[in-house]
């Protein structure tokens, strides 16, 4: 290394071309992170066909129809749709479809409350593909016409809003609770930010670089902000994916708002389904709320 520094100092055409090596190795990596963030986050995949008229069947749900800027978008109303007492947000995480979920909630959940199935952007039956400003977008023109089919307000009283997200889908719900003023839901193994998990991921302070911004924590604290509220947070101690301290932060930034419930030795995808009577319990606390 110092024979190299050497030959630098006394060759300018090789000191530029250590500077331009040095550069590329630093940089092509970034390069690539910043232009396949899409792709590192969002898993993307249609339904089969008839997979939409097979749940219409089963759960007499109704399909959401409507228009973003990524063209047509399509969500999913079932449970009591009559007369909810509450109507749920439900996310979950990348490599999940809605429909997927719909299963779950008929064998988990109470036959009071209405769940409104959201769909990414570019997932299912959608078109486009996914950012957090499209989310957002398609959030907002999809929770009042659900609202107006179960006979709501466009814009109901927001006590009567609850939010259930998994993973990436936590992220959309403290969105949708934003956007909403919904201060009560269910969050599963989620992130602190997409900041923190890019130096998680590659031990790098990669933030700067995250176009995909995604930040739970402060969307908690707005959410704190606002008024009482409650955020059930449930997480596995296993977790192979989202570290369990990443929801660990989150419950210590908002103490008097977040409940943390450990999982212990739970993973990342199967919790829903081994501790399904705790998920049933959250779902039934916040339901009261």
């Amino acid at each position: 290394m110092n024979s190299t520094s050497n030959q630098a100092k006394a060759n300018p055409a090789l000191l530029w071309r250590v500077v331009i090596w040095m550069l590329m190795v630093t940089l092509i990596p970034l390069l690539f992170f910043s232009g396949c963030q899409s792709q590192l986050i969002y898993f993307p995949r249609p339904y089969a066909i008839g997979t939409t008229a097979q749940w219409q069947r089963e759960t007499q749900g109704r399909p959401i129809t409507y228009q973003t800027s990524q063209g047509t978008q399509r969500a999913f109303l079932q449970g009591n749709l009559e007369s909810p007492k509450n109507l749920w947000i439900l996310c979950g995480g990348n490599g999940t479809l809605a429909l997927e979920w719909s299963q779950w909630i008929m064998e988990n959940t109470s036959k009071d409350d209405a769940w409104l199935l959201f769909e990414f952007p570019g997932y299912g039956d959608s078109e486009g593909s996914a950012t957090p400003e499209r989310i957002r977008e398609s959030l907002i023109k999809v929770l009042p016409l659900a609202c107006k089919e179960i006979g709501w307000p466009e814009q109901p009283d927001p006590r009567r809003l609850k939010f259930f997200g998994h993973s990436l889908g936590a992220a959309t719900c403290l969105i949708a609770a934003t956007e909403f003023k919904i201060q009560n839901g269910i969050l599963i193994a989620p992130f602190s930010s997409t900041m923190e998990m890019a130096q998680h991921l590659f031990g790098l302070p990669l933030g700067p670089f995250v176009w995909q911004r995604f930040d739970n924590g402060a969307r908690l604290q707005e959410l704190a902000a606002r008024g009482p509220g409650k955020v059930v947070i449930i997480h596995g101690t296993d977790d192979e994916v989202i570290p369990y301290s990443m929801s660990q932060k989150l419950e210590s930034l908002e103490q008097g708002i977040v409940e943390l419930r450990a999982i212990s030795g739970g993973r990342h995808n199967s919790l829903q389904d081994q501790y399904a009577t705790e998920f049933a319990e959250a779902i039934r606390q916040i339901s009261e709320l």
